[in-house]
């Protein structure tokens, strides 16, 4: 009697055990919160760049790499042209996107050495992924980094967060530089708001572009 109590005890918390594993993985997984200071998307081990790229390593030592929420915002419809295939080797600083809408158009330039091993085409079929989902199904390239070394260069948590600080004060200073007041929502220490491209003519956008997406 004690021998099929103590194994009635047992299967009841292996049976307890799996339903509470199984709500567990059921749960979706948290996304990046808009904090106050730096209302944008920053998820938490994810590096970014001077030339507004993110990239998310993987163990296998490739990388994921995608265009941030802070350029993502400068446009509300646009469009996306991958400039890299598959097997192709790409040097740090070489064109591997192209943003544009309407007239208006910027270079994306890669911040790495490597080969691309994955081209993302439905990030150009579906543009809108900038906004619903960046960083899982709105990634551009996957590549294999020809030195991982790069990576200590680029801002990661907290450093992101006051890099991302000082570009909402440059962005507010180029706006004022070409056309006088910034728009009300930068001046208010908003973030970008989409279209803010819309301000700009084409050779604005490439002063934008050479401002804020260069590889230093």
């Amino acid at each position: 009697m004690t021998v099929l109590l103590f194994i009635s005890t047992i299967a009841v918390f292996l049976t307890i055990d799996y339903f509470v594993r199984r709500n567990k993985s059921a749960v979706p997984i948290a996304q990046p919160v808009l904090r106050k200071d730096i209302p944008m998307r920053i998820p938490a081990g994810i590096f970014f760049t001077k030339s507004h790229t993110w990239l998310s390593l993987f163990p296998s030592g490739k990388v994921q790499l995608g265009i941030d929420d802070f350029l993502a915002r400068m446009f509300s419809k646009p469009h996306i042209t991958m400039l890299k295939v598959n097997d192709e080797h790409v040097i740090k600083g070489e064109p591997i996107l192209r943003v544009t809408e309407g007239s208006k158009e910027v270079i994306v330039r890669s911040p790495i050495d490597g080969v691309i091993d994955n081209v993302n085409g439905l990030l150009e079929k579906k543009p809108s992924l900038l906004s619903e989902a960046l960083f899982s199904e709105g990634w551009a390239y996957t590549i294999t980094p020809t030195s991982t070394n790069d990576l200590r260069a680029f801002y990661l948590g907290e450093d992101t967060r006051m890099w991302l600080r000082d570009e909402l004060g440059r962005l507010r200073d180029f706006f004022a530089r070409l056309s006088g007041p910034a728009p009300a929502f930068l001046q208010d220490g908003g973030l970008p708001a989409n279209g803010i491209m819309d301000n700009l003519n084409p050779d604005q956008c490439k002063k934008f572009e050479h401002e804020f997406l260069r590889i230093e």
